[in-house]
């Protein structure tokens, strides 16, 4: 999760009265965590922009009922919990599969930082480390939505587990009871690479 911003507290007031570049501020401090977060979720990364644009639509039209209990950034990973929820329902009528990609990175992230010759692995340790990938991210479409979610949550977004709670609105003994079953769930289905 992205650590807030300095001035965060100003933002959020300037954004309750209506101030779209203070909102503006937050979302580019925000996108990129929740886009990733939703890519992770959905695994389409056209379908995610789209979600992650409308977490930020419902974001805006709700800042008003933004009670700062929790960080926005909390705040901004419940409403892109329950987007991805909402996208999964109808993408089940559709009937597609979804890949869950571990490795997003922004066009801009691709750029920016120059990797020389050399340093780079060898061609059958990348291969290698494609194929352990492949691997995690298929078990992990396997799992059910709720133990995906939030092992993404915790293992790959780094949430404690009250935030975690607070996203999913649920208490932190079912986090951790979710978290303890997915992780067994894909001890299970990734034990021949635990070897």
């Amino acid at each position: 999760m992205v650590k807030p911003l300095p001035s965060e507290p100003e933002l959020l007031r300037r954004c309750a009265k209506g101030d779209t570049a203070a909102f503006g501020t937050l979302v580019s401090h925000h996108q990129g965590a929740v886009f990733n977060l939703v890519l992770r979720m959905l695994g389409d990364r056209e379908t995610a922009r789209d979600a992650t644009q409308e977490v930020f639509i419902k974001a805006f039209r709700k800042i008003r009922s933004f009670e700062r209990r929790a960080s926005f950034g909390t705040w901004l990973y419940s409403i892109a919990v329950n987007q991805c929820i909402s996208e999964r329902r109808r993408r089940t009528t559709r009937s597609r599969k979804s890949e869950v990609q571990m490795s997003a990175l922004d066009s801009e992230q691709d750029n920016a930082a120059y990797d020389p010759p050399g340093d780079s692995p060898a061609p059958d340790d990348r291969l290698g480390a494609d194929e352990t990938r492949r691997q995690i991210e298929h078990a992990l479409t396997e799992l059910g939505h709720d133990c995906r979610t939030v092992v993404l949550l915790r293992d790959v977004e780094g949430l404690d587990y009250n935030s975690i709670a607070e996203v999913l609105g649920c208490s932190k003994g079912t986090v951790k009871s979710r978290l303890h079953r997915a992780r067994l769930e894909l001890r299970h289905k990734l034990r021949g690479l635990l070897k």
